[in-house]
């Protein structure tokens, strides 16, 4: 776990990049989707870290797009949102559902400009339902399925089913 404080320079440094993916955000949301000026906007918002195999549809809301990690064949539905301050990495072949939510900060009780952010790993083959929300520090392992309008605050074992709030094992999957 990182702990930032918001009044030092430490993280307004890391201001800049925040209003940078705020922008690319809306510049990809205003486009009509599918449209070559969507892609341009995709391509300026993620650079290199979205590979071309990947897909997201928009509109979303990435709030620090140098601190996600997407990898190949993954399929990322509409409506993402992140706070990704303590790191977003989404291994291969993962699929999210619309309306998902990965939030890696959290403020602390006692002082409010005290930001507690630990990154959200989802594994390979891991697939997120519709409008779950994963919280800071959590794992969705590798094939693991978590149901819609989960919140995710424990890590998810590989191949298991995962539902509910808070979000709980209900079956382990065997595959062939």
């Amino acid at each position: 776990m990182k702990t930032y404080d918001m009044n030092s320079a430490e993280y307004q440094a890391g201001q800049s990049d925040f209003e940078a993916s705020r922008l690319g955000s809306y510049h990809v949301n205003q486009a009509v989707p599918g449209s070559a000026e969507q892609q341009q906007a995709f391509d300026q918002l993620f650079g290199d870290r979205l590979p071309a195999d990947s897909t997201i549809w928009g509109p979303l809301q990435v709030d620090r797009v140098n601190h996600l990690s997407i990898g190949h064949h993954v399929f990322i539905n509409h409506d993402l949102t992140t706070v990704a301050l303590g790191g977003i990495f989404i291994e291969d072949n993962v699929q999210i559902a619309p309306n998902v939510s990965l939030i890696t900060a959290n403020h602390d009780i006692n002082q409010m400009n005290i930001l507690n952010t630990a990154p959200i790993r989802i594994q390979a083959n891991a697939w997120v339902g519709t409008n779950v929300t994963i919280l800071p520090g959590v794992t969705i392992g590798t094939g693991a399925i978590v149901g819609a309008g989960a919140v995710v605050t424990k890590d998810v074992p590989a191949h298991t089913v995962a539902v509910g709030n808070p979000a709980k094992v209900i079956k382990k999957l065997t595959r062939n």
